[in-house]
C-alpha cells in the first residue's frame, strides 16, 4: 500500500552478514534516515557484518554510503518545496554497505560516506551514522565544480585523490566516541584541494 512504512528484515538473515569482494556484494537499506536508524537500533544489535577476503589479502574496511532516491509518494508541490526546506518524513535514502574498493568507491558520489571495521555490530553503528548524517555532505561544491570541467580520466584521478586525502585526514585527526567500531568519519572542517 503506498505510503505504508514498516521495518522488513529478510527472513533467512543470520547473525553474521558476510560480504565478499565484487560488484554485487552489497547490503542495502531503503527508507528515511529515521527508518534506517530504527532498523539498526532494533534489529542491528544481533547482527554483525564482515568483509570476507582471501588469505593473501589484507583485511578490508566496510564502506557505508548514503544515497538519496526519489520518493514516488511525493506530490509536485512537496518535490519543489524540498529544494528550499527539508522534510525528513518524505526524503528517501538508500544505504549501501560493501567492502572498501578504492577504484569503485571513487566513481560513486554518495551524500555521506563512513568507514567501519569488518566485523562491526550494526547496532553499534546507529549513533555514529546519526552523527555523521547530521553533518554537511562529503563532497564540497568546489570539488564538484572542478570535476565538471575535467576530462573523465582527470576527474576519476581527482576523485581518488580527494577520497585518499579525506581518509588520511580522518585517520590522523578525528576522534570518534565509538573508536573501537568506526575506522574514520570525515569531519565537516576537512580542507580539500
Amino acid at each position: 500500500m503506498p505510503g505504508e512504512r514498516r521495518i522488513v528484515t529478510p527472513p533467512m538473515l543470520g547473525e553474521k552478514i558476510s560480504l565478499s569482494l565484487g560488484h554485487t556484494s552489497t547490503f542495502v537499506f531503503l527508507g528515511t534516515k529515521a527508518e534506517i536508524l530504527e532498523w539498526f537500533r532494533t534489529v542491528g544489535p544481533t547482527k554483525t557484518i564482515q568483509a570476507t577476503v582471501f588469505n593473501n589479502r589484507p583485511p578490508l574496511d566496510l564502506v557505508f554510503d548514503l544515497f538519496q532516491v526519489t520518493n514516488p509518494d511525493m506530490t509536485w508541490t512537496q518535490y519543489y518545496q524540498s529544494f528550499y526546506r527539508s522534510d525528513p518524513t518524505l526524503e528517501r535514502y538508500r544505504l549501501e554497505i560493501r567492502p572498501e574498493q578504492p577504484k569503485i568507491d571513487s566513481e560513486l558520489e554518495p551524500l555521506y560516506r563512513m568507514y567501519a571495521k569488518s566485523g562491526v555490530c550494526l547496532g553499534d553503528m546507529a549513533d555514529a551514522l546519526e552523527k555523521k548524517w547530521s553533518q554537511p555532505p562529503v563532497k564540497s561544491y568546489l570539488d564538484m565544480a572542478k570535476e565538471m570541467f575535467m576530462e573523465r580520466e582527470e576527474a576519476t584521478d581527482h576523485a581518488q585523490e580527494v577520497a585518499a586525502e579525506t581518509k588520511k585526514i580522518d585517520e590522523q585527526e578525528h576522534d570518534v566516541e565509538l573508536e573501537d567500531v568506526v575506522v574514520k568519519v570525515p569531519t565537516e572542517n576537512s580542507s580539500r584541494p
